[in-house]
């Protein structure tokens, strides 16, 4: 099967594909966890920001908030996460990784880490930097840190 060349393609368009490539190679990758790419994704941002609340994520990821209490109730159901009353606002959950959670985030750490490497593989560090700046400075642009 021939590719097609992507040497006229636009930047959001490879950064689109891209993105959909490596989630699928992640959900197959994941699989054995019997973790979603979007699950690990949460468990890797909770694993980094414990205490965040459900709504929280919802904004962080671009779903509803119906959509991500569905994830965390599957995740929860797992007994990969837990929630906790906001002493500050006994409405609002905290979520937090149980042992469990801890376990899959660093199964899914490495899992990630090889797909990263086969992906950049013959980058030079330098240009992964470059990479990461560019990227974080386009999030910026667009409010997003």
């Amino acid at each position: 099967m021939t590719k097609p060349s992507t040497s006229h393609a636009g930047t959001l368009y490879l950064m689109h594909v891209l993105t959909h490539a490596t989630r699928t190679r992640l959900d197959d990758a994941l699989r054995p966890l019997d973790l979603s790419s979007f699950q690990y994704t949460i468990l890797s941002v909770l694993a980094r920001n414990a205490g965040l609340s459900s709504a929280r994520l919802s904004r962080r990821f671009y779903v509803t908030p119906q959509t991500m209490g569905e994830i965390i109730l599957l995740l929860e159901r797992k007994g990969l996460i837990e929630r906790r009353e906001d002493p500050s606002n006994r409405k609002a959950m905290l979520l937090s990784l149980t042992k469990s959670g801890v376990a899959a985030c660093e199964k899914g750490d490495i899992i990630v880490s090889t797909l990263e490497q086969t992906i950049f593989e013959g980058h030079s560090k330098a240009e992964l930097n470059l990479l990461r700046s560019v990227l974080t400075t386009a999030l910026a642009a667009l409010g997003e840190r």
